[in-house]
């Protein structure tokens, strides 16, 4: 990219709609990556449990 056109290009600082997160949302809770996040916190709780009384810092 040339210098003339990282100084055409603009940046919005303002946000978009509330519609427009809404729909992201959704859209990612569908996901396979948050589908396979949520399946692991079953997983987390688990080691979390376990190491409870662990002193893990010495």
């Amino acid at each position: 990219m040339t210098t003339s056109q990282e100084s055409s290009r603009k940046f919005s600082l303002e946000m978009k709609s509330e519609v427009h997160y809404k729909k992201a949302a959704k859209s990612y809770r569908k996901s396979k990556q948050y589908i396979d996040m949520i399946n692991l916190y079953p997983t987390l709780q688990n080691t979390l449990i376990d190491c409870k009384d662990e002193n893990l810092i010495e």
